[in-house]
């Protein structure tokens, strides 16, 4: 099932496969160290290591996005190319939905990662950069 959708992809499903399986492991450590650590347990952890998500989700609210938008270029590209110059709505539609595979896996995991960033503020009692902004 996993390689049918990574097939329907292309090639940069590959790299957005490893972005999802990394932002799973930091939202693992994260919710262990904010969440169960810092506020079930109540056991110490400073402040730098209780807001570390904050550095390291920012890489998943803007990579996998950017890696599908790329993949979307790549398959539309790739879509006329195959088509050699004649016009085929069928073909065009078919090879715009493949590419949109990369662009919907990419968005999916920015959210992700920014309902993330939003549950570990609130979990560590950190006010987040939007509430912040919003203060100001």
């Amino acid at each position: 099932m996993l390689r049918h959708y990574m097939d329907l992809g292309g090639p940069l499903m590959w790299p957005l496969l490893g972005c999802s399986v990394l932002l799973g492991a930091v939202l693992l450590e994260r919710v262990w160290t904010v969440l169960i650590r810092h506020r079930l347990l109540k056991r110490p952890v400073t402040p730098e290591r209780l807001t570390w998500h904050r550095r390291a989700l920012v890489f998943f609210t803007d990579v996998p996005p950017s890696l599908g938008l790329l993949g979307t270029v790549v398959g539309v590209v790739r879509s006329f190319n195959v088509l050699g110059g004649r016009i085929d709505a069928d073909a065009v539609g078919a090879g715009l939905g493949i590419a949109c595979t990369t662009t919907i896996v990419g968005l999916g995991l920015a959210i992700v990662a920014s309902i993330g960033v939003y549950g570990l503020d609130w979990a560590a009692g950190t006010p987040s950069a939007s509430t912040q902004a919003a203060r100001s």
